[in-house]
């Protein structure tokens, strides 16, 4: 630790240069706690190369801020380049958070520090702290910087694409340049994730787990136990600081699906439940429109067609409407769907738009409905329900992969990004999640069927309660 700092600001720098703690005491009049403790003592190491897998709230960014401004208040020529896999978590995180440090120093301190919207100098210092957003078609943001005295400070790292740690390797690698980076550790693979694993020998890995960090309230972590369970991923991320079980994955496995479809499907459906429709219409090219018909744990695709119209698709459904009397009918509106909504709605039929990419019922734990939807047809698959045996609609429901974002929100994988992988758009998976877009009352019952929220305790006895009677 420095020795007590002498009266004046350059005896106080002077007395601090080792020690980013103590300059955050001396200057900020805040004392670390011992997490941004014990990263402040492993980054003043010259060459170190530091990585802090965090839960939420603990006081990352904080860390990262204390520290860029020691960097650049110690050193005539340092510089320190900052970037973040978003501009809102570079400028309304970390840069904003840098500023409040900076206006918690003594006014006559303050007025030497020269702030704009990318960049902070001090006067008579030619150092500098540089802000870029790391974006996957600009992977340049680390690249180019060199200096004898460098920092690089990378928020969310987990969340910034390999290829811009890949354009900055050499930067990163430069001698004696030390490198600070934390994240919420919500990915199996890249750069952050191989810190704490094949490359470990190379980093000072810490953990900020909110069970041991002053900021975060006992309630925090017990509200996410009771919402998702002290097993989940969920908790594993945001209150612990530590890796999910399962980075991106499969969805849904082949194994409950190969199940359901073995199934024999029962004569009878189950009468006392609502009477679904999931319709997700296409046009032109090899998508599909698909129309599939659910009735509490038993479902059946109804038809699934290429090159047919938005009025073709809608008398389709219509007729089968007349058969079915269904309770609820749910069609993707984005897109081509919007012209089959709006003529399916013209015809009295208890239709309901859905856009996947809209906000979901619990968007703490989602990043749209049509991962909402999707995650609560997995849930559905746990309940050993019946499934017609299809090919078609097999591969659909098998496909999709999930990851968890930087916030800890389910993602389900883009058809785009499955075409790239050579997989066809899930049309016959997505009309089945469509059933699941939100309760059902079933015509004449006053209770409601619900497969949402589709993880929690309790959600079995739920779903026993909401039938047709």
């Amino acid at each position: 630790m420095a020795k007590k700092p002498d009266n004046g600001t350059q005896d106080a720098l002077r007395a601090c240069y080792d020690s980013p703690a103590d300059f955050a005491r001396v200057m900020f009049g805040l004392t670390p706690t011992d997490q941004q403790w014990s990263f402040l003592d492993a980054i003043a190491q010259p060459g170190s190369r530091v990585g802090v897998r965090s839960g939420h709230g603990t006081g990352k960014s904080t860390a990262l801020a204390m520290a860029a401004i020691w960097f650049l208040s110690t050193r005539r020529d340092a510089l320190i380049p900052c970037t973040a896999p978003t501009a809102h978590q570079l400028q309304d995180v970390l840069w904003r958070e840098i500023r409040r440090l900076i206006a918690l120093m003594d006014e006559d301190i303050q007025k030497h520090y020269l702030i704009s919207s990318d960049r902070i100098t001090l006067k008579g210092s030619a150092g500098m702290v540089v802000a870029r957003t790391a974006r996957p078609e600009k992977p340049d943001a680390l690249q180019g910087f060199h200096a004898p005295e460098i920092l690089f400070i990378i928020d969310e790292a987990a969340g910034v694409a390999d290829a811009v740690f890949e354009v900055a390797r050499g930067a990163l690698s430069t001698p004696n340049a030390r490198v600070a980076m934390a994240a919420n550790p919500t990915r199996l693979n890249g750069y952050f994730y191989s810190a704490f694993h094949v490359a470990r020998d190379s980093w000072t890995r810490l953990q900020f787990s909110c069970l041991d960090s002053p900021l975060v309230g006992p309630e925090y972590a017990q509200d996410i136990v009771a919402e998702f369970g002290e097993d989940s991923d969920v908790y594993r991320i945001r209150v612990l600081g530590d890796f999910p079980k399962s980075g991106i994955f499969n969805l849904i496995p082949l194994d409950l699906v190969e199940q359901a479809m073995a199934r024999q499907m029962p004569t009878e459906w189950q009468e006392h439940m609502p009477r679904i429709i999931g319709v997700d219409p296409a046009w032109m090219g090899t998508d599909r429109s698909v129309a599939v018909f659910r009735q509490g744990l038993t479902a059946r695709t109804l038809f699934g067609a290429r090159g047919i119209d938005t009025i073709q698709l809608t008398e389709r459904v219509a007729t089968l409407a007349a058969e079915l009397r269904p309770d609820a009918i749910f069609v993707d509106q984005t897109g081509v769907g919007a012209g089959v909504y709006d003529q399916l709605k013209r015809t009295g039929l208890p239709v309901i738009g859905v856009a996947f990419s809209g906000t979901p019922m619990e968007p703490v734990r989602f990043v749209n409905r049509r991962a909402e939807m999707w995650w609560a047809l997995r849930e559905w698959f746990n309940l050993s329900p019946v499934l017609e045996a299809n090919k078609d609609l097999k591969d659909d429901l098998v496909g999709p992969e999930y990851f968890y974002t930087d916030a800890g929100k389910v993602q389900l994988e883009s058809k785009d990004t499955m075409r790239k992988r050579g997989l066809a758009s899930p049309d016959y998976g997505d009309a089945l999640a469509l059933t699941f877009a939100m309760p059902v009352r079933p015509a004449g019952d006053a209770l409601e069927q619900s497969f949402i929220p589709p993880a929690r305790s309790g959600w079995r006895e739920r779903f026993d309660t909401n039938r047709r009677r």
